[in-house]
């Protein structure tokens, strides 16, 4: 289901509302804001949820908002539209249909004010986006370490370039970084840096902290490039964190990177797909790659600690890519098609398991919802839930 939604007729501000699929009549998704935004390209973001939580096994359905606006505008007159647009997506609130969540453009803060300007409480244990971006971070490394090792390449002497240094492709950077692994180029909105010796990332944090997206451009040990040029550049691993689309027909044929490992959903354009293919790329899917932050969310919500999330995180979506890849080659099929036949398999099992109407079932769904409206304390789920975690994978 597609909405098309008039938020302001007079300013002609337009926005969309995609459900995919739902589970107990629920879905779950964010809401970006973008120039650039498109029906398709929503409807394309609200798709990939519904994998994201099938391949992770998570009780839910997959949607996606977005408002087709500059994400960089004066925060009161965001916050303007966002209160108007949840006006317009204000029955699919009420009835619990939609959930929303935090996206390129629009932070945990901007959706509770959406919600509370519109008069509807915030369930106590709906917002982690901080902790999201972290964890998403996580699986994009994971992933792109496990390919690259696949492939035979040398980490020591491997290299990444990371598009998008926000709350996704700053962590990706970091974890990098930390590896003593080569990143040698960032991107923002405001331009990108390129260094072949590699980017002192924690200086380039610390000064992202203070300018924001102007940080490629006030850095000093770099140089300043196209960001449009970041997915051409001649790395061992490319990671798009930033805007959807950024690998199309006009650029994949200068793709040079032997892995990509997205933060970004729909990374990549259809057209783009098999160009890449013919060139040996090696590309992980994006509801793999990135599904660390619906993951680790809702094990940060159940009071798992940091250090048993990590790794989780590294380890499972490690083991699942090295599977995913070895498991596609056998059967000549590409990464994408094999994934996307384990998460649309395992969602239509959770599905069907959270919406059996035997006593189990609804006293799951009962328990479920009581703990996320903040009535069940976390301390007697935090017992429960690493194997309810370890068999989400199954």
């Amino acid at each position: 289901m597609l909405l098309n939604l008039e938020i302001n007729e007079g300013a002609n501000l337009k926005g969309y509302l995609a459900i995919d699929s739902t589970v107990n009549g629920q879905s779950y998704g964010g809401i970006r804001m973008a120039p650039d935004l498109s029906p398709d390209l929503v409807t394309q973001l609200a798709r990939t949820m519904t994998l994201k939580y099938g391949f992770t096994g998570l009780p839910s359905g997959g949607a996606k908002a977005g408002i087709i606006a500059d994400p960089e505008m004066p925060r009161e007159k965001k916050r303007e539209i966002l209160s108007r647009f949840g006006e317009a997506i204000k029955p699919f609130l009420l009835t619990k249909s939609y959930f929303p969540g935090a996206d390129l453009g629009v932070d945990d803060d901007d959706i509770r004010f959406m919600l509370t300007s519109i008069g509807l409480k915030v369930q106590p244990r709906s917002f982690t986006w901080k902790l999201s971006g972290f964890y998403t971070g996580i699986t994009v490394f994971a992933a792109a370490i496990r390919a690259v090792q696949h492939i035979g390449l040398d980490l020591n002497r491997a290299s990444v370039a990371i598009e998008g240094f926000g709350s996704v492709g700053a962590f990706v950077a970091q974890a990098f970084w930390e590896r003593q692994i080569k990143v040698v180029a960032i991107s923002t909105s405001q331009g990108a840096i390129y260094n072949e010796e590699g980017l002192d990332v924690g200086e380039l944090l610390k000064l992202r902290d203070q300018a924001g997206n102007e940080a490629v451009n006030l850095f000093p040990r770099g140089e300043r490039i196209d960001k449009r040029r970041l997915p051409e550049l001649d790395v061992d691993m490319f990671c798009p964190c930033g805007p959807a689309l950024s690998i199309n027909q006009d650029n994949a044929t200068a793709v040079v990177a032997r892995v990509i490992s997205p933060g970004a959903n729909v990374p990549m354009s259809d057209e783009a797909k098999p160009i890449l293919l013919r060139k040996g790329i090696l590309s992980i899917p994006d509801f793999v790659a990135n599904c660390g932050g619906v993951l680790g969310s809702s094990m940060k919500r159940t009071g798992l600690r940091e250090g048993y999330i990590r790794h989780f995180l590294e380890h499972n979506i490690g083991e699942q890519v090295t599977e995913i890849i070895e498991a596609a080659e056998k059967e000549k099929v590409t990464t994408r098609v094999y994934a996307q036949r384990i998460a649309e398999d395992r969602f239509l099992r959770t599905k069907a398991t959270a919406e059996k109407k035997n006593v189990t079932g609804r006293a799951f769904n009962l328990i479920l919802s009581l703990y996320r409206r903040g009535i069940i304390p976390y301390q007697l789920v935090t017992p429960l839930a690493p194997r309810y975690f370890e068999k989400r994978f199954r």
